[in-house]
């Protein structure tokens, strides 16, 4: 008999609306909130852009968007709860939000929790930040996507490109057997293709790459950076250390652990991949590699800009 999941106790910043690991609980439903986090509910789809609505919104800097709540991998290290029925947010909705968020917002990230390519109609919402962007935002924001990268080939891309500043793409390995591991039911060499066509199609987006040092792929790492430079052509790569410290109980980090499967790196492997990335930093590379809070910026040149999610 399989062991029941047992939840971690969730944390979110108090200046942030909306937590993936406790959905309803209006704790996290901040009156003046910094940041937004809005993704739909099962059941209730607009529930958070619902509530959102009621409050201040006359400080936020940044709104974490998800169009959907699924996914089409099981990422053996995801915190989300990819278990819920699928649910979407109209775009109309995303719009009465940004609306209100135009004279202070200065980022707008689509796809955090989830995968935003699984929306079929996914050029829509940034038909939809297009023009609350030219119509009513104050500033010019940081527009980004965070995606696994699978689907690229199979929306209309192209229509989704112009509006990013950054394409943030998960991909953990650069070896076969290791990113199927890692990055269950995505195909290595579709990925592949997907990323160099995609850079090839659109020369002067920026693309960074997130990639999570786990138990699986630590040994990869060296290997991996001047790959995903040279053979992806990135701009920038996060190497970032595995969090197993909160997670939705339904999550697959949960089934992961549950398993008995180790994810987690010590500190004595991390501090092995710092060393190890430094000492393989390509010398045509003219900036020093960033550590900060666990992550490890590395970027082409010293005129990359440095982003976040």
């Amino acid at each position: 008999m399989k062991n029941p999941r047992v939840p971690t106790p969730p944390s979110c910043n108090e200046n942030q609306f909306g937590y993936l690991g406790d959905v309803r609980n209006e704790k996290y439903f901040h009156p003046k909130p910094d940041v937004l986090n809005i993704f739909p509910i099962e059941d209730e789809p607009h529930l958070l852009v619902d509530k959102v609505l009621e409050r201040d919104l006359s400080s936020v800097k940044k709104i974490r968007f998800d169009p959907t709540n699924t996914c089409n991998l099981q990422c053996v290290f995801c915190t989300s709860d990819l278990q819920m029925r699928p649910a979407q947010i109209a775009p109309e909705k995303f719009r009465a939000v940004l609306k209100r968020i135009a004279p202070t917002c200065r980022r707008i990230s689509v796809g955090c929790g989830y995968e935003p390519l699984m929306v079929k109609n996914i050029e829509q919402y940034f038909a939809v930040i297009s023009e609350v962007v030219d119509e009513e935002f104050v500033n010019q924001p940081s527009i980004n996507m965070v995606t696994n990268g699978t689907l690229l080939g199979r929306r209309n891309f192209q229509l989704v490109a112009p509006f990013l500043s950054w394409l943030h793409i998960s991909i953990h390995s650069h070896r076969r057997e290791n990113f199927e591991i890692i990055e269950k039911k995505a195909k290595y060499d579709q990925l592949v293709a997907e990323v160099k066509s995609t850079r090839e199609k659109f020369p002067e987006l920026n693309i960074h790459i997130e990639f999570v040092a786990n138990a699986v792929n630590m040994h990869d790492v060296t290997e991996f950076v001047p790959w995903a430079f040279e053979e992806l052509g990135a701009d920038s790569i996060n190497v970032k250390r595995v969090a197993v410290g909160s997670y939705h109980s339904r999550s697959y980090l949960a089934d992961s652990l549950i398993a008995g499967t180790n994810i987690g790196v010590n500190d004595a492997d991390w501090d092995r991949i710092v060393r190890e990335v430094q000492a393989v930093w390509p010398a045509k590379l003219n900036i020093t590699p960033a550590f900060s809070s666990g992550d490890q910026m590395l970027q082409r040149s010293a005129s990359t800009d440095v982003i976040e999610i």
